[in-house]
């Protein structure tokens, strides 16, 4: 049986967006409100997220970074905002 061929999908350059691109390593803090035994205390890690989206501001003290946008005539609206202290960050890489 011959193979199906695929179509090729042609992007556009980079969007129209004056940030960068980011993927952000990080350790977050894990919380339970529930009883647990010393043994399931004891098996419990911080979380380690990844994150990518745009960096929207970086300081000596966090950065924010979003994952959608909208922008229309009176500029931009972001949506799906993260604000991590600069403590929690393991790297943060350009996309």
């Amino acid at each position: 049986m011959p193979r199906k061929r695929r179509k090729r999908i042609v992007t556009e350059g980079a969007p129209d967006i004056p940030y960068p691109k980011v993927r952000v390593e990080w350790i977050d803090c894990v919380s339970d409100s529930g009883w647990a035994t010393e043994k399931e205390f004891d098996k419990m890690k911080l979380a380690e997220p990844i994150h990518e989206g745009w960096l929207y501001e970086k300081n000596k003290k966090y950065i924010k970074i979003f994952a959608s946008y909208d922008k229309d005539e009176d500029g931009f609206t972001f949506g799906d905002r993260t604000m991590i202290p600069r403590g929690w960050i393991k790297k943060i890489q350009k996309l």
